[in-house]
C-alpha cells in the first residue's frame, strides 16, 4: 500500500510534468498554517486546460489511480470521465489504493486567486504548492463544517499577527454571506487581529 506522503509527492510530480497550475488544500494545507490534523484524502485545486486532460489521465494511470465508472466498477483513469466529472461536479475524483484524490477545478474568482497566491512549502525532500493561510480560512468558512471551523480557529491561533486581514475582509465580502462575514470579524477580534 502506498502511503499518503508518496501519493502527494507522485501527484505533485504528475501535475508539474503536465505543467498544470495547482495548490494543495484541505487538511494538508491547514496543517501547514494551523493545528496538524490527520487525513486520508488529498485535495488539490487545479487549472486544467481542455488540451491537458489526456496527458493528466495518462500521468494518473501511471501512478496507479482508478475511478469508478457509471456502474460503480473500478476502471483506469479516463480523460472523458475526468471531463464529465469536472463539468458536472467541478471536481475530478480518483483513488490510489484507499486514498481519495479530489482535483477541484476553479469555478469562482476566489479559486483563481488561490492558484495565483499559492506558495511553495517543504514536503519531505521537495517542495509543493500549497494554498495560503488566508485562502484556507476563506474556503473553510465557506464550507462551514465542524472540522472546517476547528481548522479555521487553529489557523487563527497559530498565525495570529501574521494574517493579511485586509485580504480576508475583502474576499469575505465578495464570497460569504453576511453572517459568515460577522463570524470572521468575531474571529479576528478573538485572536487579536485588530
Amino acid at each position: 500500500m502506498t502511503d499518503l506522503a508518496q501519493i502527494i509527492e507522485g501527484l505533485a510530480d504528475a501535475l508539474s510534468r503536465v505543467q498544470i497550475p495547482h495548490a494543495f488544500g484541505g487538511a494538508l494545507a491547514a496543517s501547514y498554517w494551523g493545528i496538524v490534523r490527520t487525513t486520508q484524502d488529498v485535495d488539490c485545486l487545479v487549472a486544467l486546460p481542455a488540451l491537458s486532460y489526456q496527458r493528466l489521465a495518462d500521468e494518473l494511470q501511471a501512478l496507479g489511480c482508478q475511478q469508478h465508472d457509471e456502474s460503480g466498477q473500478w476502471q483506469p483513469v479516463d480523460a472523458l470521465r475526468m471531463r464529465q466529472q469536472a463539468t458536472q461536479r467541478h471536481l475530478i475524483e480518483c483513488y490510489l489504493d484507499a486514498v481519495r484524490i479530489e482535483l477541484f477545478v476553479p469555478v469562482v474568482p476566489l479559486q483563481d486567486e488561490i492558484l495565483r497566491r499559492a506558495v511553495l512549502m517543504p514536503f519531505g525532500q521537495r517542495q509543493i504548492w500549497v494554498t495560503t493561510a488566508e485562502d484556507m480560512i476563506l474556503i473553510k468558512l465557506a464550507f462551514h463544517r465542524a472540522k472546517d471551523l476547528q481548522d479555521v480557529r487553529g489557523m487563527f491561533w497559530v498565525q495570529r499577527g501574521q494574517l493579511d486581514l485586509d485580504y480576508l475582509r475583502r474576499w469575505s465580502t465578495m464570497t460569504h454571506a453576511d453572517s459568515t462575514q460577522r463570524e470572521l470579524e468575531d474571529l479576528i477580534e478573538e485572536y487579536g487581529g485588530g
